[in-house]
């Protein structure tokens, strides 16, 4: 599931517990037949890994334009397939959710990818003060599309290939999003900034309220400061920007984000161990 709403409840990254997730409401929509052609499938004649699915129309016209022009999920899929062997089709599926959030569903072994969700991150970017290039915001849009990809892929491989790990499984999906984007280089490092502060913002934005104690995220901000983390953790020395006053890191907590990134990293190794086509 995603970044919390007013109500507790992100509209981005993070998926829900392997046995407790609830995807997206089915949307109403046909699926668009011209659509067939360009699923993506990894490897000629396979059946299995992530497949990219829209359900065009309504609401969700709009969203599956954006994605399928920068083709963020088309790729996000294949860096997936590339890295992961998974016996079972996984489809990423863009609909529009109503008032759902992207989630990962083990009832159907589908990721819902929600139109909404998509507008609400290009929304925040749009009206953000970037004081960055022109077009800063729609990059920084897509990096976290992309993250909310691998965040859900993340569920659905603890799910289908039956993973077992320690700790809060959304803490465990956000450290694969971010091994997967850091692991792109000095790009995918930018990519992890830029939902480190989307989280930012989504705190910024939303009153904090004491139900989100509950909930099963991480809290918005703290979100954002473990994704500067790693990327500080990655490569220190051309992130010094980030620790100390102005950046997103305290001194204290720097020191030890070299192991935070390493145990991210190392831990997703190990639980994919047997399933890797390459090292993340």
């Amino acid at each position: 599931m995603g970044r919390r709403t007013g109500n507790g409840t992100r509209a981005v990254l993070t998926l829900a517990l392997a046995a407790a997730v609830t995807g997206c409401t089915a949307g109403q929509e046909a699926a668009d037949p011209a659509d067939a052609a360009s699923r993506w499938t990894h490897g000629k004649g396979s059946s299995g890994g992530f497949v990219v699915q829209y359900r065009t129309g309504g609401k969700a016209a709009s969203a599956t334009a954006y994605l399928r022009t920068r083709r963020i999920l088309d790729k996000a899929a294949e860096r997936l397939n590339d890295t992961v062997e998974v016996p079972h089709r996984i489809p990423l599926v863009v609909r529009s959710c109503g008032a759902a959030e992207p989630a990962y569903d083990p009832e159907t072994g589908t990721v819902d990818f929600c139109a909404e969700h998509v507008e609400e991150i290009r929304d925040r970017f749009a009206h953000a003060d970037r004081r960055g290039a022109p077009g800063a915001g729609d990059a920084h849009a897509a990096a976290v599309l992309e993250e909310t990809a691998y965040h859900e892929s993340a569920h659905a491989l603890i799910d289908r290939l039956g993973l077992r790990f320690t700790g809060r499984e959304e803490d465990v999906a956000d450290q694969l999003a971010a091994v997967l984007l850091i692991g792109q280089g000095r790009a995918g490092e930018a990519k992890a900034l830029a939902v480190a502060e989307d989280y930012a913002l989504a705190a910024e934005e939303t009153p904090f309220d004491e139900a989100d104690l509950l909930d099963e995220h991480s809290l918005d901000g703290q979100r954002a400061a473990n994704y500067a983390c790693y990327v500080y953790g990655a490569h220190p020395t051309r992130h010094e920007d980030l620790v100390g006053a102005g950046g997103r890191v305290t001194e204290d907590r720097a020191e030890g984000c070299p192991d935070e990134w390493e145990q991210a990293r190392s831990g997703w190794q190990r639980l994919l161990a047997g399933h890797l086509k390459r090292q993340v």
